[in-house]
């Protein structure tokens, strides 16, 4: 399970499920890069291999999400709203803080046991829940926390959630083939 900070603004309208999205899906975009490199015609040395591109991978979203809870991944925010706008990480933290009796009862629901490994995402959400997780005997797995893809982060994100994923035997799935 992965777990990101909050949904975006309503008004952007670009929530990771969603499938028509023509911009704005950076943590969607850079989760596949990760996951699914190979299926979709992506890698960390080379880029996208021609004539593939990310119009491609958008072409391919409901494919791809379909794959994605498939092998077993699921992604949900750590607070159910979205951050006001301007909101600083003090802030941000704050109520992330507060959306935690929420998150627990959500976490617990959707995985039944503490096992399942969880990925927290972004460095607000990881100090505001590494803790309080691993307290309630959860199995969160990055013990430093791994940038959020939209700030920026792209490279930093790949790299340290394919290192955690690493960790514990995820690797990159190789089989679906482009264009099929």
């Amino acid at each position: 399970m992965f777990i990101a900070e909050a949904p975006p603004a309503y008004k952007v309208n670009r929530l990771f499920y969603f499938h028509d999205i023509k911009t704005g899906d950076a943590l969607f975009l850079e989760m596949m890069k990760v996951l699914y490199g190979t299926f979709i015609g992506f890698s960390e040395s080379e880029g996208f291999l021609k004539p593939l591109s990310i119009k491609d991978v958008r072409r391919r979203k409901p494919e791809l999400l379909n794959r994605f809870v498939s092998d077993g991944y699921f992604l949900i925010d750590a607070s159910e709203r979205p951050m006001p706008d301007g909101a600083t990480a003090p802030a941000k933290l704050e109520l992330l803080r507060q959306s935690l009796p929420g998150l627990k009862i959500r976490v617990k629901a959707l995985l039944g046991e503490q096992s399942v490994p969880i990925v927290l995402i972004g460095g607000v959400t990881h100090k505001a829940c590494f803790s309080p997780l691993k307290d309630e005997g959860y199995n969160v797995i990055n013990e430093e926390m791994i940038n959020h893809p939209a700030r920026g982060g792209q490279l930093f994100f790949r790299k340290k959630l394919r290192n955690t994923l690493n960790q514990i035997g995820r690797t990159q799935s190789t089989s679906l083939q482009m264009g099929s």
